[in-house]
């Protein structure tokens, strides 16, 4: 009688009883649910269609197609215009302060095969010229390689010209039937104002990269780019920021400032790589690569802190920078100081130079790294920003040109052994390569277009490049060298302002 009574009042028997019975409905809860779970299945019924629909039709790009979500129309006119006299497409003169001369037929021939190059300064192959870019000794080494093709390589390289400034030029040249773009851009990124929305910048999440996969957001992102809406106007007149008076000063430690310009960088990159996609135009886009060795952090700022951590940390950065001091003095200093302000570029900086001179790439390429990252004027490509690039080319399906890895041949000793860190020896300043180190950068793009082009390289090809290159040296003169020694200093100059100067020796920064 007890056990009948437990077993008869017990609810999780006495439920499933109940489901066992043959006929008998299902609980009031189990349907309860059963209906819920129908109804969400309905919700998402037509989301599921349009999503499986917009797949299967293949009428939606698989990159993101929304346009710039920071600029409006404008800015930049046309960069080409078509002399009447020559039938030419030509950077005009009024171009000249930030353009180098270059032009092309307005009738393509059939065996032309025409490169748009597109970046910033690097590209136009500052301090030099066009003359020494490595848009020019690609063009020797594809002539010396194919004979039967015309290569028109053409230096769009604009001065100070950030990815989303590129894009516009970008957007022109697709016009003029290229057979290939190659992108150099990152380094340019920080240098004019402009303000981002507050959410603009923040961590991507799980639910950010889902979105970004689903054709009908896509689709949505496409007609909301159709709806004119409140942007900022992208300046006609480019104006950096150390172009005006006391222009250093406006550079502050401003991490989600920064974090936006990452995320900027990014989705102009996607526009750029889909715009080349929908034309049917093969992209080559390269990894920018710094001088990190022998280039201080242009200014540097510690944090707000109460004073009497301030004058701690400051005492310990006075033993950092401390040139008579012991190297191991002047590591714990730098430690010291890192522990109060973990984003303080100068302590990693010589923190980094400190053990690069003693030969632990390890510890010295982490440090300055991080020195170039948190540098509060950023005049070099960030870590996040070479992120966002690789991790876009990764997704998109497309391999960079790794320029960092090519730049690094040799360890602090000068042993062929790479360390991880670009040699500074391929660099005349904080960005731009030296004539040898355009060199290098162009057979690695003229490997990565002979294979789009699928041209095979005859096998006299190194040779006749040689003979191509030596021709072409002999035709600059005193006179081009000098030039790009002036200029060489007014970059420097235009870069100069650094907050706290560092104390390691004049040939060791590079000055």
């Amino acid at each position: 009688m007890r056990n009948s009574l437990q077993r008869s009042t017990d609810p999780l028997e006495a439920g499933e009883a109940g489901a066992a019975g043959a006929g008998r409905p299902a609980s009031p809860p189990r349907r309860r649910c059963l209906f819920r779970l129908l109804c969400v299945l309905l919700a998402l019924a037509p989301f599921v269609a349009a999503e499986m629909y917009l797949r299967l039709g293949g009428s939606v790009d698989t990159v993101d197609l929304s346009e710039d979500p920071i600029f409006s129309g404008g800015g930049d006119a046309a960069l080409f215009g078509l002399n009447p006299e020559t039938n030419r497409w030509e950077i005009p003169p009024s171009r000249s302060n930030f353009f180098r001369p270059a032009s092309f037929a307005a009738e393509k021939s059939k065996t032309a095969r025409r490169v748009f190059v597109l970046g910033g300064s690097t590209v136009q192959g500052r301090p030099y010229e066009t003359e020494t870019a490595f848009a020019k000794w690609l063009e020797l080494r594809l002539h010396a390689a194919d004979r039967s093709h015309d290569y028109e390589i053409i230096n769009c390289g604009g001065v100070s010209y950030a990815s989303y400034r590129v894009a516009r030029v970008l957007d022109e040249v697709l016009q003029h039937a290229p057979d290939a773009i190659v992108l150099y851009t990152g380094h340019n990124e920080f240098l004019e104002e402009r303000s981002y929305p507050q959410a603009f910048g923040r961590q991507r999440g799980w639910a950010d990269s889902l979105a970004d996969s689903l054709h009908l957001v896509r689709s949505l992102r496409r007609w909301k780019a159709a709806v004119p809406e409140a942007k900022q106007p992208l300046p006609s007149q480019l104006t950096t920021r150390l172009d005006v008076v006391d222009g250093m000063k406006r550079y502050v430690r401003d991490d989600a400032w920064r974090a936006g310009v990452a995320q900027h960088f990014g989705i102009t990159l996607r526009r750029m790589i889909g715009a080349c996609r929908r034309a049917a135009v093969p992209v080559i886009v390269c990894m920018p690569t710094s001088e990190i060795v022998r280039t201080p952090p242009m200014k540097i700022e510690r944090l707000p802190l109460d004073q009497k951590t301030a004058s701690r940390f400051d005492a310990m950065w006075s033993v950092a920078c401390d040139g008579h001091a012991s190297v191991e003095e002047r590591l714990r200093a730098c430690d010291f100081c890192l522990q109060l302000d973990p984003g303080h570029a100068g302590a990693h900086f010589i923190a980094g130079r400190l053990n690069w001179d003693r030969g632990d790439a390890d510890q010295a390429g982490r440090h300055l790294v991080a020195a170039r990252d948190h540098d509060v004027c950023p005049l070099r490509a960030t870590t996040p920003i070479l992120e966002q690039l690789l991790d876009t080319c990764n997704e998109l399906g497309l391999v960079a040109v790794r320029c960092d890895h090519a730049f690094d041949r040799t360890n602090a000793a000068g042993l062929p052994i790479a360390d991880g860190i670009a040699d500074p020896e391929n660099f005349v300043d904080h960005v731009h390569p030296s004539i040898e180190g355009h060199q290098l950068i162009a057979r690695q793009i003229a490997e990565r277009l002979c294979n789009v082009f699928a041209v095979t390289p005859r096998p006299s090809a190194e040779p006749a490049y040689q003979r191509l290159a030596t021709e072409h040296w002999q035709t600059l003169d005193e006179s081009y060298f000098s030039r790009a020694k002036l200029r060489l200093a007014g970059l420097k100059n235009w870069a100069a302002g650094r907050a706290g100067r560092l104390a390691l020796p004049e040939s060791d920064v590079g000055e």
